[in-house]
C-alpha cells in the first residue's frame, strides 16, 4: 500500500467536522436564549407596574357572598341530575383573586377590567425571564436571568377541555411596541388552573364542567346533565410552540450534518483519485 493511502488526512478530517458538528450545536444552544431575550426585550419592561388588585377581606359582604354562591354551584354539582350553573362579574373575579390562595400568583399580576361578549379584557404585568446571565453568590445554579416585565392589555375567552378550565389570548396589547407573531404561539393559552388540577375542591369542579362561555357581563360555569365535556385544550396547542423550537433545531441540525456530510464525501472521491493515481503510476513503473 502507497503511502498515500496511508495517510492521515481522511482521520483528521472525520475528527474536524465531528469538532465543526460540536461546535455547531454548542453555538446554537447559547444562541437561542440570547436571540429570545433580545425580542423580548423589545415588547418588555425593566422596571415592574403593578397593576390594581381587589382590597376584599373573606369578612366583607361581598366577598361572603361569593363564597356562598361558590359552594351551592359546588353542592349542586354533587347531583348528577341536576343543571349546576355559577355566573362571575368583572368584580367577582377579581375578589377571586384576592381571596383564594389557588389565585395567589395573579395577585398585582392580573386585574379584570371588563367581561364583555368579546371576552375577558383584563390589565397585566406578567414576569418573564430576560438575557442569560451568571448568577450570583445568594441565586441557585450556575445560570441566571434579570426579569424582564410584559405590561399591556389582555383580552382571553374561557376554554374547557383535559378535565381543566383555561383560557385563550385573543389579543394582546402592548403600549408603544408590537409582540411577536412567534411569541403569541407561545402565548396562546394561560392554563392559569393548571396546578390545581390535583386540588380537592377544584380539581373535581372543572373536572365537571361541560360549559365556558361568556353572557351578558358575565363568565358563565356550567354543568348540563348528559352533555359531554368538550376537549378544547389538546397536549398538541399546549405543545405547539415547543414543537415548533424543536423542528428549527433538527432542521438546522439536519441541514449542518448534510453539508458536512457532502464535503466530506467529495474529499474520500478526491483522496481516492489520487490514490488510484499514484497506484496506476507505480504499476507503470513496476512494468517499466
Amino acid at each position: 500500500m502507497s503511502d498515500s493511502a496511508r495517510s492521515p488526512i481522511s482521520g483528521c478530517t472525520i475528527m474536524i467536522v465531528a469538532v465543526l458538528v460540536l461546535v455547531f450545536l454548542v453555538g446554537f444552544s447559547l444562541w437561542v436564549p440570547f436571540r429570545q431575550a433580545g425580542e423580548i426585550e423589545k415588547f418588555t419592561q425593566a422596571a415592574a407596574a403593578p397593576v390594581p388588585q381587589s382590597r376584599v377581606t373573606p369578612t366583607d359582604p361581598a366577598a361572603i357572598e361569593l363564597t356562598e354562591r361558590l359552594e351551592a354551584f359546588e353542592k349542586q354539582l354533587t347531583q348528577p341530575d341536576q343543571e349546576a350553573t355559577l355566573e362571575l362579574s368583572k368584580d367577582d373575579l377579581n375578589h377571586a383573586i384576592a381571596l383564594f390562595p389557588q389565585l395567589a400568583e395573579l395577585r398585582g399580576t392580573f386585574h379584570v377590567t371588563e367581561v364583555a361578549a368579546d371576552g375577558i379584557h383584563a390589565d397585566i404585568c406578567y414576569t418573564l425571564n430576560g438575557r442569560p446571565r451568571l448568577a450570583r453568590d445568594d441565586e441557585p445554579g450556575p445560570i441566571a436571568a434579570d426579569p424582564r416585565y410584559l405590561i399591556g392589555k389582555i383580552r382571553l375567552s374561557p376554554l374547557l377541555g383535559k378535565r381543566e378550565l383555561a383560557f385563550r389570548v385573543e389579543a394582546l396589547e402592548v403600549p408603544g411596541s408590537t409582540v411577536p407573531e412567534g411569541f403569541m404561539g407561545h402565548f396562546s393559552t394561560l392554563r392559569i388552573f393548571e396546578k390545581s388540577l390535583a386540588d380537592a375542591r377544584i380539581g373535581p369542579v372543572m373536572a365537571q364542567l361541560t360549559q365556558a362561555r361568556l353572557e351578558s357581563g358575565r363568565m358563565v360555569l356550567a354543568r348540563i346533565p348528559g352533555q359531554a365535556v368538550p376537549e378544547v385544550v389538546t397536549d398538541e396547542q399546549i405543545q405547539a410552540g415547543g414543537s415548533k423550537v424543536a423542528l428549527f433545531i433538527g432542521a438546522a441540525m439536519l441541514g449542518f450534518l448534510l453539508i458536512a456530510g457532502t464535503l466530506l464525501f467529495m474529499g474520500y472521491r478526491a483522496q481516492l483519485r489520487k490514490i488510484e493515481a499514484e497506484e496506476k503510476a507505480k504499476s507503470a513503473t513496476d512494468d517499466a
